[in-house]
């Protein structure tokens, strides 16, 4: 006898798709209890009454947003001179390019799923809607940003398309199939055609004005050609850019690491490129600079044949005793140049500042090289990157200690914006390593360096940078011997690295007191060194374990950097705090205070919250948090 059993019907026995749908939401969200229900009407209402006003402030008829429009150049370069703005343009086109070229090698973007996409434009194009809806009489005035049925027309588009994709089967609707740089090339053809489109409301020169802002006379004026131009250009080239390495990349086998640590080399260094030699154009003269250019070779042909000496696999503890020796007298020799001045012999055939700061580098690179040199291709790599050093350290002190041909008012080339990011961007890389050894020195065992340590950071940390900025300014030019000046730039450059390597020192050493004596007794069990203990297996631990700290440092320091208008450096904030209300020729923006200092603090927001994402970015990559 046979048992014969019915095939299963699997479609009845599948479990039924939980409810959904925006009531559901709502009902577990907002209105889970009449408690939260309430609050959550409340917290809407309130929401909806501050972006209401927002739009009829930021709209209304008396706004003088033309202060911004007509000033945009000020608040970017300052006085940088009218006939030389190519120079910006290249600077900002060399930066744009060679990101877009790391994005696409490092594979950035991705896709995304239709289910996430909608979200992201229902919300804009409600948001959208919204505006236009709510913009008060009066607005069109603003030309192109005051178009009513621009903005309405925009939200419906967006929403629209959003509410399509919501509307899609759950297998569509959830895969990652749309992707993240296409959406990324369409706002960015958006912002093109704006640039070519778009027209602005400007004040009639010269017209009086009247006692009502809204009463003033504009008439519709273009985005200017010199400046739509240069960023269609450069949106367009870095879009090809990113195109043509995406297509590299994806032929190339295996990470391209040589190719990434390329990029982000040309980045590292298009910034001294940019600021020193592009936008300031030095006068180079040929005497002095065959002395520089001597001075140099002598130290990149000398100290690579030194190096291969202290670097050698059998380098004893005498060669390091000697390599001691040399940097103590190296520093000595550059901060107080007076107790060991350079031989007669030497210098007429040399620079002696750039002899004195090449000594120090040599002294600090002898010093390391047992740890990193060793034999073969490891100590050559070693001796090409001593030779790179002392080219790079010659080109940029030949750069500095010229004359710029920039003809602009004031003791510095560049003002607003571009002195902004000079200041943050150069404070942060030089207080980054300064802040490492002031953390090594103070988790030291040896009670001096300790001492010393401890001693800097908690005297820096005890007083306000405002203060230390007045200290350089009214103090340290006393202090300075004769014959040495420093500009405002550089004064307050100076203190603002020491100020930040200070904090920056606190960061990295909870970092270090994070990491557990096991890996410093397994790192000596296996033989290595304190300094190969240090640079191998804890430090690179405890920086990746401070990544958030780091990273809320260097937005400190770049909204720091709106301090320096205190005492009197022309910065993006200094300018539109009091450079633009006291504007009378040929526009008069005499007492216009809230809309400058309002765009001011967009941009900070801006560039503060693509750091935050870029770190959060890095923190998932490298896994931070996690065991």
């Amino acid at each position: 006898m046979t048992d014969h059993l019915a095939p299963l019907d699997l479609a009845e026995l599948a479990p039924e798709k939980p409810p959904s749908g925006p009531v559901l939401w709502i009902k577990e969200n907002l209105a889970s209890t009449w408690i939260s229900a309430v609050l959550s009407v409340l917290a809407i209402g309130f929401a909806a009454w501050g972006f209401r006003g927002a739009v009829l402030w930021l709209f209304a008829p008396d706004r003088r947003w033309d202060a911004v429009i007509a000033n945009m150049k000020l608040l970017s370069v300052h006085s940088y001179p009218e006939a030389q703005l190519a120079r910006v343009w290249l600077s900002v086109g060399i930066v744009f390019v060679l990101i877009a070229a790391l994005l696409a090698w490092n594979r950035v973007g991705g896709k995304v799923a239709p289910r996430q996409l909608s979200k992201v434009l229902l919300t804009v194009g409600i948001a959208l809607l919204a505006v236009g809806i709510l913009m008060p009489p009066g607005a069109e005035k603003w030309e192109t940003l005051g178009n009513r049925m621009l903005w309405l027309v925009g939200g419906v588009v967006l929403a629209g398309i959003g509410a399509v994709l919501t509307r899609l089967p759950d297998s569509r609707r959830k895969a990652e199939t749309v992707p993240i740089m296409g959406v990324v090339g369409v706002a960015l053809l958006g912002i093109i055609t704006f640039l070519q489109t778009a027209t602005m409301a400007f004040p009639i020169p010269g017209s009086p004005a009247p006692e009502n802002a809204a009463d003033r006379i504009f008439e519709a004026t273009p985005i200017a050609k010199s400046t739509a131009n240069p960023w269609t250009a450069i949106i367009v080239f870095a879009v090809l850019t990113f195109v043509v390495m995406s297509w590299f990349r994806s032929r190339t086998e295996g990470e391209g690491a040589g190719v990434r640590r390329l990029l982000v080399s040309l980045i590292v260094a298009s910034f001294p490129i940019i600021v020193l030699a592009i936008l300031r154009d030095p006068a180079i003269n040929p005497e002095t600079l065959q002395k520089f250019v001597v001075t140099g070779i002598i130290f990149a042909v000398a100290g690579a044949a030194a190096m291969y000496w202290f670097g050698a696999q059998e380098a004893g503890e005498s060669r390091r005793a000697v390599a001691s020796i040399v940097t103590l007298v190296a520093f000595i020799v550059l901060v107080f140049p007076g107790i060991l001045p350079l031989p007669s012999s030497i210098t007429p055939f040399t620079e002696p500042f750039l002899f004195r700061l090449l000594l120090l580098a040599f002294a600090l690179f002898a010093l390391a090289a047992p740890t990193f040199g060793g034999a073969g291709a490891a100590l050559h790599r070693y001796v090409a990157g001593w030779v790179g050093t002392a080219v790079i350290i010659t080109y940029a002190i030949i750069l500095i200690t010229t004359e710029s041909t920039v003809d602009v008012p004031g003791n510095f080339f560049l003002g607003g914006l571009g002195l902004t990011f000079v200041l943050s961007i150069t404070a942060i890389t030089l207080s980054f390593p300064l802040g490492v050894l002031l953390a090594l020195g103070r988790t030291s065992s040896m009670p001096l360096f300790r001492m010393m340590s401890t001693a800097y950071i908690e005297l820096v940390r005890g007083v306000p940078l405002i203060t230390w900025l007045i200290v350089a300014f009214v103090m340290l030019p006393v202090t300075l011997p004769e014959g040495i000046e420093l500009s405002g730039v550089m004064r307050a450059l100076i203190f603002m690295t020491l100020f930040s390597a200070a904090y920056l020192a606190e960061n990295v050493r909870g970092g270090l007191q994070s990491i557990g004596k096991g890996q410093a007794e397994a790192a000596q069990a296996l033989g290595l060194s304190t300094l190969q203990m240090t640079v191998f297996i804890t430090l690179p631990q405890a920086l990746r374990a401070v990544i958030p700290a780091l990273v809320g440092q260097v937005i400190a320091i770049f909204k720091d950097t709106s301090l320096v208008t205190i005492v009197g450096l022309f910065d993006f904030l200094h300018i539109a705090r009091s450079a633009i209300n006291q504007q009378s020729q040929p526009y008069n923006f005499v007492g216009v205070f809230l809309e400058p200092l309002l765009f001011a603090a967009a941009v900070y927001w801006i560039f503060t919250f693509t750091v935050s994402r870029m770190s959060l970015r890095l923190e998932k990559k490298l896994g931070v948090g996690e065991r």
